[in-house]
């Protein structure tokens, strides 16, 4: 019996999901003997990872077995899901903080900022914004919608109801959900001759890496 590299890659493609993947580097601002970043780096925001741009690729969702399997090891979190990379898609290159954009599906958010401030930008890839909403005098205000920058970033310019600098606000729309790289669920495969057999990898929503 020798399994189909081919026949395999064939089946996710047709089964599975589009998706942005960039890959994770780590920021040469980290400590040498602590491994922490650089407080302030503008590179990597403190994190100690930056990533590169974004390429599309492609891959499968695991079943709920393997959901199953996983959370035995005793490492599951709500949100977790496991990647099924056919090895004729960019993505099976991945490694470990790797970040991984669904660009297929979407989720509702509904998130807290203040006009003005460092810092006001949206972490996550967004879709659209349906609502911007702040209190004056005691009553909602729905006002227009502002621009959301490549990066995140809340861009006001232009817009004729908007709150003043220095008063919260909150932007409601949709997003893609983004996930990244937690664990690669290794599989000896050397009796197959090394071939480009499917992967699994488990994904953990990135905002919690982002925390």
């Amino acid at each position: 019996m020798k399994l189909s590299p081919s026949a395999f890659s064939a089946l996710l493609g047709e089964m599975g999901q589009d998706v942005l993947w960039r890959r994770a580097n780590i920021c040469p601002c980290r400590d040498e003997y602590s491994g922490a970043a650089t407080q302030g780096c503008a590179v990597c925001d403190a994190r100690g990872v930056f990533w590169d741009a974004a390429v599309e690729a492609w891959t499968g969702l695991a079943g709920a077995k393997s959901v199953r399997e996983w959370s035995h090891f005793g490492m599951w979190e709500s949100g977790d899901v496991v990647f099924t990379i056919p090895g004729d898609s960019p993505l099976y290159a991945a490694a470990e903080f790797d970040r991984v954009v669904m660009i297929n599906s979407s989720e509702a958010f509904s998130v807290p900022l203040v006009r003005g401030v460092s810092g006001e930008r949206l972490s996550f890839p967004v879709l659209r914004v349906d609502s911007a909403i702040w209190i004056a005098d005691g009553a909602i205000v729905n006002g227009d919608l502002p621009a959301i920058a490549g990066d995140g970033s809340v861009d006001w310019s232009g817009v004729a109801l908007a709150p003043d600098v220095g008063t919260q606000y909150s932007l409601s729309g949709r997003r893609h959900t983004e996930y990244f790289i937690f664990k690669d669920l290794v599989q000896d495969r050397a009796h197959f001759h090394g071939l480009a057999l499917p992967r699994k990898v488990v994904a953990r929503r990135f905002d919690l890496f982002g925390r």
